[in-house]
């Protein structure tokens, strides 16, 4: 009798064991958590750095999945403040062949249309992209469970990912266990100093689709402090597509 249930015992054991994500499966949920669902927010970002005055932007963001044709998801930012980049648009381009993405924007004053396909982004300003998960990301990166814990009352799989290259920058992930966003991130030095903070907060439910809406960022090198709102989600929206295609007569080359 006691050897039929110790038998059970292990063997539901091994049940949850078998059944436990790795962290390269945890990495693909956050990553397709919202694919294929058409979304739109507003970002408010606030930028406080010593001995500088403060910034203040806003921008709207727009994703669309296209259902047929070779681009896999297409982005259009509109920047609505300050006044001096007001009218400053953004696009990217996903391929679903994995195929190097595309991007290009409008240029302030001239409003000429420039491809930034390889330019890389402004390191001293706050890039969302930071957050974001990918296909290629997962791959370049060693990635392991660290550990599970708790996190603002919710359960949470503690990841860490090495990069494969010789900078070695190592990142810590808390990605909630149940819905597969991110909670909190912090990033490291290939010496292991702890270079940056992203507290996310403030969760709202949005078609039953879990968003935060409050980001504290902490460039802890440069002393630069972010506080990022994130307004207006809206699921499903009704876009004109014309929106996501580029426009303008003059492309200037890089």
């Amino acid at each position: 009798m006691n050897k039929s249930i110790l038998l059970i015992i292990l063997c539901s054991i091994g049940l949850v064991v078998a059944t436990e994500l790795s962290a390269n499966e945890v990495l693909e949920k956050v990553m397709n958590r919202t694919k294929g669902i058409d979304h739109s927010f507003q970002l408010s970002i606030h930028k406080q750095q010593k001995e500088k005055p403060d910034k203040h932007q806003i921008l709207k963001i727009n994703l669309h999945w296209p259902s047929a044709g070779e681009l896999s998801r297409m982005s259009y930012v509109e920047t609505l403040a300050p006044d001096n980049l007001k009218g400053v648009k953004f696009w990217e381009h996903r391929y679903k062949d994995a195929s190097p993405s595309k991007r290009w924007m409008t240029m302030p004053i001239t409003e000429k249309l420039k491809d930034v396909t390889d330019k890389n982004p402004n390191k001293n300003e706050f890039n969302f992209s930071e957050l974001e998960i990918t296909q290629a990301i997962i791959n370049n990166h060693n990635n392991k469970i660290v550990k599970h814990s708790r996190l603002n009352d919710r359960d949470v799989i503690i990841l860490e990912s090495v990069q494969r290259s010789k900078k070695k920058i190592r990142k810590k992930l808390w990605i909630d266990k149940e819905e597969f966003f991110i909670l909190k991130a912090e990033f490291y030095t290939k010496s292991g100093r702890k270079s940056k903070t992203i507290d996310l907060s403030d969760l709202s439910v949005k078609n039953e689709i879990t968003f935060p809406q409050s980001i504290h960022v902490e460039d802890l090198r440069k002393k630069i402090i972010y506080e990022v709102k994130i307004e207006n989600i809206n699921i499903l929206p009704t876009f004109d597509i014309n929106d996501f295609n580029p426009i303008g007569n003059n492309v200037e080359s890089n």
